[in-house]
């Protein structure tokens, strides 16, 4: 819950909640998707957990927030209970959807990142691992200036090369542990890598 959290309440924020009722809907969420153990539901050999959470939130504003809004609209509006949405409620057109993916997609980078640090700066400290997490693709902010990161971490370029390359690899292969937690099967780790690129290019 706590890792994603963030993905959720902006997911609610792209429905033009206010940052207290995001807040509230979200916490709303978690503490539904405990009393209900809906987490024992997912079953990793029916898909990915980024899909099932993602349905999960989509029919708790179907039954939280879209039914009272009919309410509100119309009094005799037909009721739409969990157990009777259909998969057409489940599309991925709305902006909360593309939020949540982007989100989610941030969320995972930021759990390899942040394993990556805690190694590198065990080994080298927490100036170099400064320096060197710009040449990563989750942090790079334009382009880096080997020279002047070589002349901070004492090292010549060809060197510096050599360690960016190594420590793209090792952030690449966090990410990919961080994705596996998450699917059901190895080639959706592919997949799913495939989608962070893409919702991070196009949102």
């Amino acid at each position: 819950c706590r890792q994603y959290w963030q993905p959720v309440f902006l997911a609610f924020r792209a429905r033009r909640l206010d940052e207290s009722q995001a807040q509230d809907a979200t916490q709303g969420f978690f503490l539904h998707i405990m009393k209900t153990s809906l987490f024992r539901k997912a079953d990793p050999q029916r898909g990915k957990f980024r899909s099932f959470l993602s349905g999960a939130l989509r029919l708790y504003m179907i039954e939280h927030y879209d039914r009272q809004t009919m309410r509100r609209q119309r009094h005799n509006a037909e009721e739409v209970s969990l157990d009777e949405a259909g998969p057409e409620m489940l599309h991925h057109d709305a902006p909360e959807d593309r939020v949540f993916d982007r989100e989610w997609a941030l969320t995972l980078l930021e759990a390899a990142l942040r394993r990556l640090r805690l190694d590198y700066e065990l080994a080298r400290g927490a100036a170099a691992f400064a320096v060197i997490k710009q040449f990563l693709p989750s942090a790079q902010m334009g382009i880096p200036d080997y020279e002047r990161a070589a002349a901070e971490l004492r090292m010549t370029v060809p060197t510096l090369r050599v360690e960016v390359h190594r420590i793209r690899k090792q952030f690449r292969e966090l990410l990919r542990r961080e994705v596996a937690r998450t699917v059901s099967a190895p080639h959706e780790i592919d997949e799913e890598l495939q989608h962070i690129k893409d919702v991070l290019l196009h949102g």
